[in-house]
């Protein structure tokens, strides 16, 4: 069994429910996270200026295309 960093698990579980994209802003509490995406095409991040923001760019998207807006 592969070894996974915590980022790497939970970017694997959003993929495995179908997250294309994350909207949000970039930081050292969700660092892992985004290092874990660096590189992927299969999963991508959306950089915001405000969280607000992201949340309605998040619903938006899960509106439009039926499939899971995380933020």
């Amino acid at each position: 069994m592969p070894h996974l960093t915590g980022g790497e698990a939970v970017v694997e579980a959003l993929k495995r429910e179908g997250v294309e994209y994350i909207f949000g802003i970039p930081g050292i509490q969700i660092m892992a996270i985004y290092d874990a995406m660096y590189g992927r095409r299969d999963i991508r991040p959306i950089s915001v200026r405000h969280e607000q923001t992201a949340v309605y760019m998040a619903d938006g998207y899960a509106r439009v295309k039926g499939k899971p807006g995380v933020a």
